[in-house]
């Protein structure tokens, strides 16, 4: 059975997240207690596809921004969008970021794919803001494994605040609900493989 997702601290303190972005003005975090060894986890996430795991209520979410659900996996996903990997840890955690007018009504056009960590924290233009999505893995002492996924978003400067502070009010519920989703669609396909 599947754990359902709640409010539950991390078990340790420091991330790769936490180096690249300590400070951020907008956020979520949700985690779950998944009933399998973290290397399944792992794996698990490694093979996880938007399009085929998510839900339908999510790929909904996807084109009603008019956006495809990204093919492939939670990587490829991510560069198909623009992220970039910014940190690793394999096994324990997974930082992937971009920076953009997130806001603008064609918000694939306004992404700005950086390189790489160095050009994530140094990337200051005015007008747009930079987001970053951890996955992490944490063994239990019981088997289980602790799977939590943060996003920060940081605003280089007031506009852009403004801006992703009213995109915000509008789809940070449906933001988590995604994020929700992603973690229960790992789950779901840890525990398939079990």
């Amino acid at each position: 059975m599947v754990s359902r997702v709640v409010a539950c601290d991390r078990p340790t303190p420091d991330s790769l997240l936490d180096t690249l972005m300590p400070a951020f003005d907008f956020g979520n975090q949700h985690a779950i207690v998944v009933a399998a060894p973290p290397a399944r986890v792992v794996e698990a996430a490694e093979r996880y596809s938007f399009a085929s795991d998510g839900s339908a209520f999510a790929r909904l979410l996807f084109r009603l921004r008019g956006l495809t659900p990204p093919s492939g996996s939670l990587r490829a996903a991510g560069r198909t969008m623009g992220f970039a990997v910014l940190a690793e840890e394999p096994g324990k955690e997974l930082v992937l970021g971009v920076a953009g007018r997130f806001w603008a009504l064609d918000e694939r056009a306004n992404l700005i794919s950086l390189p790489d960590a160095r050009a994530f924290v140094g990337f200051s233009r005015p007008g747009y803001a930079k987001a970053a999505m951890s996955l992490r893995f944490e063994p239990r002492a019981d088997g289980r494994t602790w799977l939590g996924t943060e996003t920060r978003v940081k605003c280089v400067d007031a506009t852009a605040y403004r801006c992703f502070r009213l995109y915000w009010a509008l789809i940070a519920p449906f933001s988590a609900w995604l994020r929700r989703d992603l973690l229960l669609g790992i789950a779901r396909r840890a525990l398939q493989d079990a």
